[in-house]
């Protein structure tokens, strides 16, 4: 593959490097972390691509890593890693920050120092100029190893006339007491270039191999193993916004948000199966959805429309897996009590856990599959130097650098009116009609986490509640709709009367709940229609 299969990208910047008054340096590191199987691993060691590109011959170290806190944690309190690494006689002490992960990749501030022995030094610390390291040397003297890495790390130099890459491929073992957890993961650090150039790189690596973008660093999962903590699912973050932010910086900072809970959630499943984490993978993709389409006129361009199909394919298995959740969970299993010694009812709830396995079966399938690496990795480029972050026009190159505030403000009274204008004859309402209201509610609840920061009362910020409950109450509706044709498709395909006697006394008794449910929502609609003015935003000083 020849040295131009990798695009160019924007032009090339050097990373940062910040020189304190005390004349230690701090080199900015960024890097993009890609989770491999042992056999990609291989791959990649023999790909032509790296043929192609190394400036030099590769360099293979075994690396081991100490990784040092004191007792109550003062450097995690501070966002800070220590570690000291041993290559071959060297001591290599290296202090990082935990950083900011943009759009996939790792952006961290972090010291390195030759020193003289295994533990800990005082004197480079306290000439990063920290203000944790500004005192005694009592912390130094407290620091404890709590686990190690051992690496056997392969490192190649890649470059090309834009940029420096150095692609590191990494087989080994965090340990921490008599736990252990395998390393295999590649790691690009980009020494000279644009951060796009990273995502470039590792896609013309990733063509038709299961390579997936990680945001876990090592440290982070030693601390994990070291605490026996296993990944939680995590939903979306709060996020921080000022008036005169631009447009452009605003879309930015809520799809790094979409995209870090995604892959959160994703590397949270891989280990744990646990279902809430397939729930906020489907939540993180339809947020990002949801803003894709809020900012459509900023984002409009083939990029945009290719990941809009490509995300709507990886929601059809999860969403398929979160309905059956939804239909075992919520419709099902509370009816268990008075209906599980009845006739088809276990058999009926069979079928489901058989199906609720197949469906999961498939998600594994989907995120493991090269598709999807593939669509993360260009997702980050997307965010990051995507074609809507360098528009041709000068009108679009205004409407990007416009403040945010004026957008956050139509946006939300946009949203708003559509929800008002859904929910008008509500009873009187299809379920279809409903099921499009709940979107609408859903979209504006979006909107609203996504401005919640500018929003100019400190009460209207706080409350969301009646909203959310809106939101919760259509969905349980559409749930009893979507359940009532499921289950009796179900029995009738299983042809025993005994399953269908049980859909159908499931089925009732849920459509019974929906009348009463229709008035939870006129009483709470009511209540959030006579507040609607709290969507105020922040003027600009």
């Amino acid at each position: 593959m020849a040295q131009s299969s990798v695009a160019p990208g924007p032009p090339p910047r050097r990373t940062a490097t910040d020189t304190s008054d005390t004349g230690h340096s701090m080199a900015s590191e960024t890097e993009l972390k890609l989770r491999l199987d042992a056999e990609t691993l291989k791959k990649l060691r023999r790909h032509p691509l790296i043929a192609t590109l190394k400036s030099q011959r590769p360099v293979t170290r075994r690396q081991k890593s100490v990784y040092f806190d004191s007792p109550d944690h003062r450097l995690q309190a501070e966002n800070l890693v220590l570690r000291v690494r041993h290559i071959g006689h060297r001591r290599i002490q290296t202090l990082k920050t935990t950083g900011v992960f943009q759009g996939g990749s790792w952006v961290r501030g972090e010291w390195e120092s030759d020193i003289g022995g295994d533990l800990p030094e005082w004197l480079p610390l306290t000439a990063t100029g920290l203000p944790l390291f500004s005192g005694a040397d009592d912390l130094t003297a407290s620091l404890r190893p709590l686990f190690t890495t051992d690496i056997r790390r392969t490192t190649y130099l890649l470059s090309n006339e834009d940029w420096d890459v150095e692609l590191a491929l990494d087989d080994g073992a965090i340990l921490a007491e008599d736990r252990s957890q395998p390393v295999c993961e590649a790691e690009l650090e980009l020494k000279r270039g644009h951060p796009s150039h990273l995502f470039d790189l590792a896609l013309a690596l990733q063509q038709g191999l299961p390579i997936q973008v990680m945001t876990a660093t090592k440290a982070a999962r030693g601390f994990a193993l070291y605490r026996q903590n296993a990944p939680t699912p995590r939903k979306a973050e709060p996020l921080s916004m000022l008036p005169a932010q631009t447009v452009g910086e605003a879309f930015r900072t809520i799809a790094r948000s979409c995209f870090r809970q995604l892959l959160q959630n994703q590397e949270c499943l891989a280990q744990t199966r646990d279902p809430e984490a397939v729930h906020q993978m489907r939540v993180a993709l339809r947020r990002l959805r949801s803003a894709m389409s809020l900012f459509r006129e900023i984002l409009a361009g083939p990029e945009t429309l290719w990941l809009r199909e490509e995300m709507a394919w990886a929601l059809a298995p999860l969403g398929a897996a979160r309905d059956l959740d939804i239909l075992i969970e919520e419709i099902v299993s509370p009816l268990a009590p008075r209906l599980g010694s009845g006739p088809g009812y276990a058999a009926l709830a069979g079928d489901l856990d058989d199906r609720r396995t197949a469906a999961y079966a498939t998600v594994e399938e989907t995120l493991a599959a090269p598709r999807f690496g593939t669509l993360t990795l260009r997702l980050g480029r997307w965010i990051e130097a995507g074609a809507w972050s360098r528009p041709e026009t000068e009108e679009a190159r205004l409407e990007l650098g416009s403040p945010i505030a004026d957008f956050a403000r139509k946006a939300l009274a946009k949203r708003d009116r559509r929800v008002s204008e859904g929910m008008r004859g509500l009873e009187a309402l299809s379920p279809e009609a409903r099921h499009q209201t709940r979107i609408q509610i859903k979209n504006l609840r979006y909107t609203v986490d996504f401005f919640r920061s500018l929003l100019k009362s400190k009460k209207s910020r706080e409350d969301v509640g009646d909203l959310a409950r809106l939101q919760d109450l259509m969905g349980f509706l559409n749930d009893i709709t979507i359940a009532e044709a499921r289950l009796h498709d179900l029995a009738r395909r299983s042809n025993d009367p005994d399953r269908l006697w049980a859909a159908g006394m499931i089925a009732g008794w849920h459509v019974a709940r929906s009348e009463r449910l229709l008035d939870q929502v006129s009483v709470v609609w009511k209540r959030y229609d006579a507040k609607r003015h709290h969507w105020r935003i922040t003027p600009l000083a």
